[in-house]
């Protein structure tokens, strides 16, 4: 019967794939009208360009992981006495590569033994759960989207349904048995979990993976009272596999395109004109995620129409102001994420090939608010000034 509805669960889970699936058309993050670069003919007038550099980016997906292993409940015994098969099955979300959470469905049976007299008893349970998942590997080795090795941390908290407790209950009788905490038929506990995991890639949809974990009960779950009504632990160690529901990364590739030769500046490889903002030809603001400083690839297309004007206007400058939401961190953490994220974007311009000499960085931590919204002050604002046109500029 167990086995039954195990399978109906798993089911289940299978038939919401439709439902759960996601994908993401990197054609939608770029313009149209660019090609990628094929070959360089080298036949054509002009030359061809770095418009926007390669880059892997993060995509929310939503998995499923199977497992089985074994579990051990303290208790007075033997440690293999008091091992006993458990089963899992979760199902889970990764918004980020940092964070992700996960639902869990565990259960098979628990094993126990009283000393004196000697009874060793057997009851059936079922948890469900919902945990919290920190990459550690993302953590401490910073983002890589195709990286095929996660370590990870998890804690979280629920229920678990415990039932069939005959083996305690006859033996109580039976032996005059003194369990002080035995239950009979059914009973809920609340559970508080945590513990470490590990998933190897082995294609883009499917991981292997291993989980150890410490789940804390009530004094009661294994039917005696323990020193203290000290809480009853339940530990597992479990190995299966996880399946992902559509890319877990997405590639863009390297965008091209063919220009002119650009006419040399006139002003030194050493200046930078620096004009007040009201005379700014155009501006983006590049948003980021709270206490993160990576390019998102939904931001790529205001890069895009950045480096486009950059490109065709080669008296442009750029000044990069690096920004902080007050609201959350200290200022210290603050200024740290605004210089970083100023860095990135200066980065991804001159990997676009703009000389270094035209872009000047520049960091306001959460001293300065420019929006009123909080979150839009988590941002890279980037502002364009172009001898040629002193006025702001549209359709770029």
């Amino acid at each position: 019967m167990r086995t039954k509805k195990m399978t109906l669960w798993l089911m289940l889970a299978f038939l919401w794939y439709p439902l759960l699936s996601q994908n993401v058309d990197a054609s939608m993050l770029v313009p149209q009208q660019v090609q990628q670069k094929k070959s360089d003919d080298g036949g054509s007038q002009g030359e061809l360009r770095v418009l926007a550099p390669g880059m892997t980016y993060f995509v929310p997906h939503w998995y499923v992981r199977t497992m089985g292993g074994i579990a051990y409940d303290v208790g007075e015994a033997e440690f293999s006495q008091l091992l006993s098969p458990s089963l899992q099955f979760s199902l889970g979300y990764q918004p980020m590569q940092l964070l992700g959470f996960k639902g869990n469905l565990t259960g098979l049976w628990a094993r126990n033994r009283y000393a004196y007299p000697e009874a060793r008893y057997n009851w059936n349970f079922l948890q469900a759960a919902i945990d919290a998942e920190l990459s550690l590997t993302t953590l401490f080795l910073g983002e890589q989207p195709d990286r095929n090795t996660n370590a990870y941390a998890f804690v979280g908290g629920g229920v678990a349904y415990t039932y069939n407790n005959d083996d305690a209950v006859e033996a109580d009788k039976r032996y005059g048995i003194d369990f002080q905490k035995l239950w009979e038929k059914r009973r809920w506990n609340p559970v508080l979990r945590a513990g470490l995991g590990i998933d190897y890639h082995v294609a883009d949809y499917m991981a292997i993976g291993a989980e150890l974990a410490a789940n804390m009960l009530p004094d009661h779950f294994n039917s005696k009272r323990g020193r203290g009504n000290n809480r009853d632990w339940h530990f597992t160690a479990m190995v299966g596999l996880k399946f992902t529901f559509g890319s877990r990364y997405g590639k863009i590739d390297p965008l091209y395109e063919r220009v002119a030769k650009p006419v040399p500046p006139v002003e030194k490889k050493d200046s930078f004109i620096d004009v007040p903002v009201e005379k700014i030809s155009f501006n983006v603001n590049i948003q980021f995620v709270i206490n993160q400083s990576i390019i998102r690839a939904n931001q790529i297309p205001k890069l895009t129409r950045l480096l486009r004007y950059l490109n065709a206007h080669p008296k442009a400058f750029v000044r990069l102001s690096g920004y902080a939401d007050k609201d959350t961190g200290t200022p210290e953490i603050n200024m740290r994420l605004s210089i970083e994220r100023s860095q990135v974007v200066s980065r991804y311009l001159q990997d676009a090939g703009i000389e270094e000499w035209r872009i000047r960085r520049f960091a306001k931590g959460d001293r300065v608010q420019p929006f009123d919204i909080p979150e839009d002050n988590r941002v890279c604002i980037c502002y364009v000034y172009d001898p040629d046109n002193p006025v702001p500029v549209e359709n770029w």
